[in-house]
């Protein structure tokens, strides 16, 4: 389906005259709601890019060694690079309404995908068309469908999914990051260029199950999908041997990688046509990921939403300012998907809703304000089974608060509790309260309360 939907609130100048708000460049914008100024140096347009289901991890600027990103690691060069980001919800929709909103879930109110996205939440589309941008979004999968309310404040939205999956099964309705290029090259084609615009663009291809088009599907396994193993296959004990087991799991990882340098390959082709049409330099770029993927750690099967380990909560953004303003630049404060919203407005020169939980980041100087800020994190699964409060049906789930180096993870419905050093164990490995010391306990009881207040 593909839709217009015209959800900005409306400027008094459409009602009384077209020329307006052109000419009330002073207080009466402000007044009316005609769209405040953008900053001098905040360039004329901004782009969002959404990248689904993508580990930072297996992109080359972020260290990866094997996983081949060329146009990501380019735009890197290009851009400020937050090398210590994290997600607050490893779940598409729950996440993007955060990316959207600057809340973390239980204030947008959006607890996993399938929820309608409220109404009161005052969204980045909106924000963006109030000040004067025409926005447009390209979904990449239902998970962001019309029918959740998500694209509230686009006055262009589309979701002309082409892969089709029976209702309940294990996929979703979704279109490759091929379909998502070209139908945001098309719309450029035919629109005729506002002085302002908003672009989102939503690429969903990491997401299992891993099926990159060929010739990408052979580029790490020389077998390409042929007799590739289920993930229900692998979680079976019984179906395979230790080796088995083994070279199955290192097959999964490396379709998931070919999903990903797919994925790349695409963006590249709408980085290319951005730039021809001279939209790229006079734009702020946001490239982000809602969460990562599972791959096997802590003996999680490929998948997201049920833990809030690094795998799935370790996500990427990076900002390209206007001419590439600061390129090459590297944030390793840990920043989180709530910073987005309050850092890019700041940014613009545009004022920050009420109610947000982001904090704004300095793109022009890059200062470090808050070196100790707590950031939140939650699950989203299992489903069902433990959502027994009316309120907030993620309140039982795995819940983490990360502050410095630390990371303190609470899991309600199985009465666990972890802690792990990031800078000594990225990879979660060692929970210091499996045999606690007393600088562990200490730390524990100081991130203990900041989780239970926040939950």
């Amino acid at each position: 389906m593909s839709s217009q939907s015209e959800r900005r609130r409306p400027c008094p100048s459409s009602v009384l005259r077209p020329w307006f708000c052109l000419l009330a460049a002073g207080l009466l914008p402000a007044l009316f709601g005609c769209g405040p100024r953008l900053a001098p140096d905040a360039g004329q347009h901004v782009i969002l890019i959404s990248l689904d289901t993508t580990r930072a991890d297996h992109l080359g600027f972020l260290a990866d060694t094997w996983v081949q990103t060329p146009r990501l690691d380019e735009l890197a060069r290009e851009s400020i690079v937050f090398s210590d980001y994290l997600t607050v919800v490893p779940t598409t929709l729950a996440s993007h309404t955060t990316l959207l909103t600057g809340k973390y879930p239980h204030h947008h109110g959006v607890a996993r995908n399938g929820f309608m996205v409220n109404r009161d939440n005052e969204m980045l589309p909106e924000i963006l068309a109030d000040a004067g941008f025409h926005t447009a979004g390209f979904a990449g999968s239902f998970a962001l469908d019309e029918r959740f309310d998500f694209p509230q404040g686009f006055a262009h939205y589309d979701e002309e999914f082409d892969i089709l999956v029976r209702p309940g099964g294990p996929d979703q309705n979704q279109r490759t990051a091929a379909q998502v290029t070209d139908a945001v090259i098309r719309y450029l084609d035919r629109l005729e260029m506002p002085e302002h615009l908003f672009l989102f663009v939503h690429y969903f291809d990491p997401h299992y199950p891993y099926a990159a088009p060929a010739p990408f599907d052979r580029k790490y396994d020389p077998l390409g999908g042929r007799d590739l193993p289920a993930q229900g296959t692998v979680l079976n004990a019984k179906a395979m041997t230790a080796a088995e087991r083994k070279i199955a799991v290192e097959r999964l990882q490396q379709h998931y990688a070919a999903e990903i340098s797919y994925l790349d390959f695409h963006l590249g082709r709408l980085l290319d046509d951005l730039r021809r049409r001279g939209i790229l330099d006079r734009a702020v770029l946001l490239v982000t990921s809602d969460h990562g993927e599972s791959l096997w750690e802590h003996n999680e099967r490929f998948d997201h939403g049920a833990a809030v380990y690094q795998a799935t909560m370790s996500a990427v953004w990076t900002v390209r300012l206007p001419d590439g303003a600061q390129g090459g630049s590297v944030v390793d404060q840990p920043a989180a998907s709530i910073d987005v919203l309050p850092t890019l407005l700041d940014f613009l020169g545009l004022p920050l809703p009420a109610g947000i939980d982001g904090e704004s980041f300095d793109l022009r100087t890059l200062a470090d304000r808050w070196p100790s800020r707590p950031r939140f994190g939650q699950a989203t699964k299992p489903w069902r089974q433990i959502e027994t409060n009316p309120r907030w049906v993620n309140i039982r789930k795995s819940r983490c608060v990360r502050q410095d180096r630390y990371k303190f993870i609470q899991t309600p419905f199985l009465k666990t509790e972890e802690l792990y050093d990031l800078t000594r164990d990225p990879d979660e490995e060692v929970n210091l309260l499996a045999a606690p010391t007393p600088d562990a306990t200490a730390v524990a009881a100081r991130l203990r309360p900041l989780q239970e207040t926040w939950a």
